[in-house]
C-alpha cells in the first residue's frame, strides 16, 4: 500500500498543496484528476521526496519513506515525471540500463527485460533517446522506470505530448502491467477518458485539496460533476 497523508508543501514561502491524503491499495489503479494548476505535479514530487515537506507524512509498503529520493525508489517507489526527462544523450538500452544499476539490479537483464515487453523500443534501442517522437519517449520513461523494480509507480500527465492513438496503447500497456505485475499506479492526468479507461477510482483535487473521492462509474455518468471540476 502506498499512503500520502496531510500532505502540505510547495516550493519556498509559496504553498501549493495542503492538508492532501489519499492512498493507493496493492495492485490498484488510482487516478489523481484535475484542471492545470491545481497542484497534482507538486503532490507527485512531494510523494518522490523531491520538495520538501512542510508537513504530513509519505509510507510505501506500510514503512515510512525516508527524505531522500534515491532511498524512496530503492524503497520501490517508482516515478514518471510530466515532461518524462529521458536522458537525451544517452541511447534507449542505456537509459534503462543506468535506471537498473542505479537500484542495485542488473542492467543486462533489466534492459532484456524491457525490450521484450515493450517491442516498440527495440528497433529504437541504440538509437538516442532525444530522437525519439514523444510517444516512444513515454514508453522509454515507463520502461526506465520498471527497471528499477517498483512496488508503485507514479505517472505524472503520461498523455501530455502524445498522439491519440498511442495514448490508447500505452493505457492497454499500463492495464496489462498492472495485470501481469501486480503493480499500484497512481496517474496524474486532466485526460478523463485515458484515466477512465483503466482507473477503478479517482481523487479529484480542486486549488491544491482533494474536493473528492470517487469510484469510475459516478464519475463516467455525473457529466455536471465533470464540468465542474474537471471542464470537460
Amino acid at each position: 500500500m502506498f499512503k500520502i497523508t496531510d500532505a502540505t508543501g510547495g516550493y519556498g514561502k509559496t504553498t501549493i498543496i495542503r492538508d492532501v491524503s489519499i492512498e493507493v491499495r496493492h495492485g490498484e489503479i488510482v487516478a489523481l484528476l484535475g484542471r492545470n494548476g491545481v497542484g497534482k505535479s507538486t503532490l507527485m514530487r512531494y510523494a518522490t521526496g523531491l520538495i520538501p515537506a512542510m508537513s504530513g507524512s509519505v509510507e510505501i509498503d506500510g514503512k515510512p519513506a525516508p527524505a531522500s529520493p534515491a532511498k524512496r525508489a530503492q524503497m520501490g517507489l517508482g516515478y514518471v515525471p510530466q515532461g518524462r526527462f529521458v536522458f537525451q544523450r544517452m541511447t534507449v538500452v542505456e537509459n534503462i540500463a543506468v535506471a537498473a544499476a542505479s537500484n542495485g539490479y542488473d542492467h543486462k537483464e533489466a534492459v532484456a527485460e524491457m525490450m521484450e515487453k515493450f517491442p516498440i523500443l527495440v528497433p529504437k534501442s541504440n538509437d538516442l533517446a532525444g530522437g525519439l517522437s514523444g510517444g516512444q519517449q513515454q514508453v522509454l520513461a515507463l520502461a526506465r522506470a520498471l527497471a528499477t523494480k517498483p512496488k508503485i509507480l507514479l505517472l505524472d500527465e503520461p498523455t501530455e505530448g502524445v498522439q491519440p492513438s498511442i495514448i490508447d496503447e500505452f493505457a492497454g500497456i499500463l492495464k496489462q502491467i498492472n495485470k501481469d505485475l501486480g503493480l499500484s499506479i497512481l496517474v496524474a492526468e486532466q485526460d478523463l477518458d485515458f484515466c477512465l479507461s483503466m482507473a477503478d477510482r479517482a481523487y479529484i483535487m480542486e486549488k491544491g485539496g482533494i474536493r473528492l473521492e470517487t469510484d469510475r462509474d459516478h464519475l463516467q455518468s455525473d457529466t455536471a460533476l465533470q464540468q465542474e471540476l474537471l471542464g470537460v
